[in-house]
C-alpha cells in the first residue's frame, strides 16, 4: 500500500510542476516582451533626434536652436508609415518641442508629429 501512495504523490508533484511550468511559459509569452528596456528606447530616440537635426537628413527640422516651421508642416503632411520609414524608427514615436522651462510648445496647432497612439500633455501626437 505504501508504493501506491508514493506513486500517487509523485504523480501529483509532477502535475504541479508541469502546471507551474506551463503557467510561467504562458506568462512569458503574453507579458515577457511587452516592456522595452530603457537603453533600446534611448538608442532609438537618439537616432530620431539625429535625423531631425542632421544637415544630411531629408527630414531635418532643427537648425541649432531654431525650428523650421515649414519643414514640420512637410512632416505632418507625410503618412505616419512614410515618416517612420524615413526616420528609420522601429517603435512608435512622437516628435515634440519644449521651451527652456520644459513646457511643450504648440507648433502649427499641434503638440507634435508622430503616432496618434502617443499622448503629449494629454493630447494625441498627430502625424498629419
Amino acid at each position: 500500500m505504501t508504493k501506491k501512495a508514493q506513486s500517487w504523490s509523485v504523480d501529483i508533484m509532477l502535475a504541479v510542476v508541469l502546471f507551474i511550468g506551463a503557467f510561467m511559459l504562458f506568462y512569458v509569452f503574453i507579458y515577457g516582451d511587452s516592456g522595452d528596456n530603457a537603453a533600446q528606447l534611448n538608442k532609438e530616440a537618439s537616432v530620431i533626434i539625429s535625423q531631425v537635426s542632421s544637415d544630411e537628413s531629408p527630414v531635418k527640422v532643427v537648425d541649432g536652436n531654431d525650428i523650421n516651421i515649414s519643414k514640420i508642416a512637410q512632416l505632418r503632411n507625410m503618412s505616419y508609415d512614410e515618416l517612420k520609414r524615413r526616420l528609420r524608427a522601429e517603435k512608435d514615436f512622437c516628435i515634440y518641442f519644449e521651451d527652456e522651462n520644459g513646457n511643450i510648445v504648440l507648433v502649427n496647432g499641434s503638440y507634435g508629429v508622430g503616432s496618434k497612439d502617443i499622448n503629449v500633455s494629454g493630447t494625441p501626437c498627430e502625424s498629419g
